[in-house]
């Protein structure tokens, strides 16, 4: 029985590994499909914001004339706790206001010197808009948000919904996070330095060893118990 019982650890300990390892695979996989969609996107020609469906494609490169967009002047919104070079700070989204419907603009990146005082955050200047689209995933939330009629808004999370009550008007699901060359953005974070699916390889790799190793530690005792 403890032969037993010990045989069936081992077994379903590899049998883990094994499926572990596979898992990373997939994993790498999806992360390289969407490496390869950025990176593609980056590279096509934009398109006129008037001409996307209603949902377009994650990195479809956009441009937005200034002639169809306004401004909706301070009222910004700060995405907090985003680190760059170790250093903590806000993705500033500034919201316009195209054919009654609001679109959320990141412009990048801002350090917060001093969690007493917010960034000074400039308005838009009503020039054209040179983008990509982008839907942020739901974020794990610690406690529940709250927003105010405050503005800079310091945020958590993009949450449509209430972003559209603050704003009193329907919020489009989607970013357009702004290219570097855009005269209104600040510092912009590529998404993707490089592809990530070695790191999911790797991983991969270790658990398909630890596999190997219980393995060969379960034929191990299998010949002493002979």
């Amino acid at each position: 029985m403890i032969k037993t019982i010990k045989y069936f650890t081992f077994l379903s300990l590899i049998a883990l590994c094994l499926i572990l390892g596979f898992w990373q695979i997939d994993r790498g996989n999806e992360k390289s499909y969407i490496y390869n969609s950025y990176m593609g996107g980056l590279l096509e020609a934009p398109e006129h914001f008037n001409k996307l469906p209603d949902k377009p494609s994650q990195f479809t490169n956009v441009i937005i004339e200034k002639s169809i967009f306004s401004a909706l002047p301070g009222k910004h919104f700060l995405l907090d706790n985003k680190v760059f070079e170790r250093k903590a700070g806000y993705e500033v989204l500034s919201p316009v206001l195209i054919d009654n419907k609001i679109l959320l603009v990141n412009r990048g990146w801002v350090t917060n010197h001093n969690r007493q005082r917010l960034p000074n955050i400039l308005n838009l200047n009503n020039n054209n808009l040179i983008g990509y689209v982008y839907y942020y995933g739901d974020a794990y939330e610690l406690e529940e948000q709250k927003y105010s009629s405050v503005f800079p808004m310091v945020i958590q999370s993009i949450e449509i919904d209430e972003i559209s009550n603050v704003l009193d008007a329907e919020v489009l699901p989607y970013i357009l996070i702004l290219s570097k060359s855009d005269s209104d953005n600040y510092t912009i974070q590529p998404k993707y330095k490089k592809n990530p699916k070695l790191k999911h390889y790797m991983y991969a790799g270790q658990w398909f060893l630890f596999a190997i190793i219980g393995l060969v530690f379960m034929l191990i005792l299998l010949r002493r118990d002979k």
